[in-house]
């Protein structure tokens, strides 16, 4: 990646966790235990595409991978 992407995505990570201890989330949208967790949503959302990126490398890839020989044939 070149250098300006690493600062935009340097920014928009300070902003994300700026915004996050800032906003408020009110009671319109229900109380629930985990929006008490600083962080969590940035947290829950890292974990998943983790996982995401896991499950299709262990899981898929071997389905859609061929062999190298695979049009010689």
């Amino acid at each position: 990646m070149k250098k300006w992407h690493w600062e935009v995505l340097a920014l928009l990570t300070i902003v994300s966790i700026i915004v996050e201890f800032t906003m408020y989330h009110g009671e319109a949208h229900g109380f629930h235990w985990w929006n008490t967790i600083p962080l969590f949503w940035i947290g829950f959302g890292f974990i998943g595409c983790v996982l995401l990126i896991a499950f299709a490398k262990f899981f898929l890839a071997p389905f859609i991978y061929k062999k190298e020989d695979y049009y010689h044939d």
